[in-house]
């Protein structure tokens, strides 16, 4: 399965959980079969408004099941509910590691 996190920045599984969903610097894709990382720069950072949907598709399309995030737009939401991707809350700032562990992963 693959699960993706809402980061600040490339630190591996030390990378702090961003502040917002859909403007984080990046996201990071944790492959549970592989126990590999992929990190994406976000191209919808710095847009107007409602970027959570086009977001929400990018993650998609990369076959993600499970977000990790610190909180979220009530169009991501609704973006994330419709595609059946389930959405786990971590405060920002958690390490990643411990925001998989928190998404029921072993790390």
């Amino acid at each position: 399965m693959k699960i993706a996190a809402a980061v600040e920045e490339n630190l591996g599984l030390d990378s702090p959980i961003a502040f917002r969903f859909a403007r984080a610097p990046y996201f990071v894709i944790y492959d549970t079969e592989t126990g590999s990382l992929e990190f994406i720069s976000n191209p919808y950072s710095m847009q107007g408004r409602g970027v959570g949907p086009a977001v929400v598709q990018m993650l998609a399309s990369k076959g993600v099941k499970k977000v990790i995030v610190p909180s979220i737009g009530p169009n991501a939401q609704s973006a994330l509910s419709y595609l059946g991707i389930e959405i786990i809350i971590v405060p920002s700032g958690t390490p990643l590691r411990q925001a998989l562990r928190a998404a029921g992963v072993n790390v």
